[in-house]
């Protein structure tokens, strides 16, 4: 056999396998609202009930050939099901692109079928489950405590009465991960209680940071989290001017564009005509500003429900992902 035909063959064998292992989220996901067993009853229609034979659950190809329907009442088979397998056949062929045959690739695998039910639990219904997080966490724990992560950083060797004791630096950085996690994200949390009187990210996302600290470490975690504010301003920002120009929110809207003028009015008078009491003076009308639209957008959390914000848990994971394949 030709490497080509292995390396196919291989590719294929984790597609599968990822396709089946999505099949499964899907019911950890849907259970989990629904608070039922994952293992018991069997897979069955969620309108009729009616349990489904092993040829209605075949990854994808069950919801071609059934055309989105179910094979007994004929109701709509949420799109989510086939989505969900071929996502996670996808990510399965990319983490075992990335980190080949190894333990390390089987806790890769581990960590991303996490970050797709956590993103999509949040995504769904603005919900994180403890249980995910918890998961999370211990799988990161375990993951650096035996000092086969992909992030280990060797060991710290101290000397105590005469005595060497080797730590593992790993270890520790997964402990203080979680805990900087933790930390951040309530700092940020709490904040919404000064400008607004409400938390500006749900606990759900407090638990996440933990998992990722607890992955990472407390130094890559701080690169994931910054990647994760990014992310979050991309997808948001268009999705949150529509619905002010909706909802007629005008003050919030023409104070965001006039944010957006004054960092672009700073970074010109920084590089064509510096002046230390002009730049000053914009930088503190800027952070005031900032101030002032961070009261509104919390203000709207709290008191409309009109509003659409997406949730923070979803970034994150993303941001996870992508730390995971650059490092």
């Amino acid at each position: 056999m030709s490497l080509l035909t292995f390396l196919i063959i291989s590719i294929l064998f984790v597609f599968i396998v990822g396709l089946c292992v999505g099949s499964f989220l899907n019911v950890v996901i849907l259970r989990a609202f629904s608070n039922e067993s994952i293992c018991f009853p069997g897979s069955k229609c969620p309108s009729c009930q009616k349990p489904l034979k092993w040829y209605h659950n075949i990854p994808v190809l069950s919801y071609l050939i059934l055309k989105g329907k179910c094979a007994f009442c004929k109701d709509t088979i949420n799109i989510q099901y086939p989505i969900i397998e071929l996502i996670t056949g996808l990510l399965f062929v990319a983490v075992f692109w990335r980190f080949q045959i190894s333990i390390n690739t089987i806790f890769m695998l581990i960590f991303t079928s996490l970050f797709i039910v956590l993103a999509v639990t949040d995504i769904k219904e603005k919900v994180v489950f403890d249980f995910h997080t918890y998961a999370l966490v211990a799988a990161g724990i375990i993951y650096n405590v035996f000092n086969i992560g992909h992030f280990y950083l060797g060991d710290k060797v101290f000397y105590l009465c005469g005595f060497s004791i080797a730590v593992n630096n790993s270890l520790i950085a997964a402990i203080l991960g979680i805990l900087l996690g933790i930390v951040v994200m309530e700092i940020f949390a709490r904040f919404g209680y000064l400008v607004a009187g409400t938390r500006a990210f749900g606990e759900g996302d407090t638990y996440i940071a933990a998992g990722l600290g607890s992955i990472f470490g407390w130094k890559y975690l701080i690169t994931v989290l910054a990647y994760a504010f990014i992310i979050q301003i991309v997808f948001t920002i268009p999705v949150f001017i529509k619905k002010l120009w909706t909802n007629k929110d005008y003050k919030t809207l023409l104070s965001l564009f006039l944010f957006f003028i004054m960092v672009f009015l700073i970074k010109w008078v920084e590089k064509s005509m510096f002046n230390i009491i002009i730049f000053s003076s914009l930088t503190l009308l800027l952070c005031f500003m900032g101030v002032y639209i961070c009261r509104r957008i919390l203000g709207g959390i709290k008191e409309t429900q009109n509003m659409t914000y997406l949730p923070f848990g979803p970034a994150m994971v993303f941001s996870g992902l992508f730390v995971m394949f650059i490092l």
